[in-house]
């Protein structure tokens, strides 16, 4: 599990509170009050979960803390769709992976310039980078494509069912089970043999 690494805290549900009391404007009845209210005490149990999860997805911490808010924004922008509120976690991860794929469709398409000198030594570190480079593990994921990588951190990191990660995907788990068997192939010989397609990394094999 990648675990150092905190967006939330004060300043993070601060932020979280002032987006959305701009894009809701003023709330009219104590019903909407309470609905406010409880999707805040719900998002920001769960945030930086989210945000280490979009980090896993992106490698990348800017993107990361960008695709989390995006993806609280429209969260509670599509607050009607959410029909059990026990279902919260699911329901904000299927946001999340979405908004992931849209920032990776848009990086696909940036054309970048190099500059030339060297970068200013001020530029804070990325967290997420630095750890996959340290972990073998992580560090493998790397040659798995994207669909792939989904599939890989949903059910590894997240320990979700291959059935919730295909709920969260939104594809059959016929799919996912061979997008994860796909993976762990390549993992497997990218690590020199360190993980199989019998599940992997102690896991006892895909659920």
């Amino acid at each position: 599990m990648v675990g150092p690494f905190v967006w939330m805290g004060t300043v993070g549900m601060a932020v979280m509170v002032r987006r959305i009391g701009l894009l809701e404007g003023t709330l009219g009845t104590a019903e909407e009050a309470e609905v406010r209210e409880r999707f805040l005490r719900q998002a920001g149990r769960g945030l930086d979960r989210a945000y280490r999860l979009a980090g896993l997805l992106l490698a990348d911490r800017a993107e990361a803390e960008d695709v989390t808010q995006d993806a609280l924004e429209r969260a509670w922008r599509s607050l009607d769709s959410l029909r059990d509120p026990a279902a919260f976690e699911g329901w904000f991860d299927r946001i999340l992976v979405n908004v992931c794929r849209d920032r990776l469709r848009r990086r696909s398409k940036v054309r970048f310039i190099p500059i030339e000198g060297e970068l200013p030594s001020a530029v804070t570190a990325d967290p997420f980078r630095a750890t996959l480079d340290r972990d073998e593990a992580l560090r493998a994921l790397a040659v798995l494509d994207h669909d792939e990588r989904e599939v890989v951190v949903l059910h590894y990191w997240a320990d979700l069912p291959l059935a919730e990660v295909a709920a969260r995907i939104g594809a059959p788990i016929g799919t996912v089970k061979s997008r994860l068997h796909r993976a762990l192939g390549k993992l497997g010989r990218a690590m020199g043999g360190a993980t199989g397609t019998d599940g992997g990394a102690g896991r006892g094999g895909p659920r």
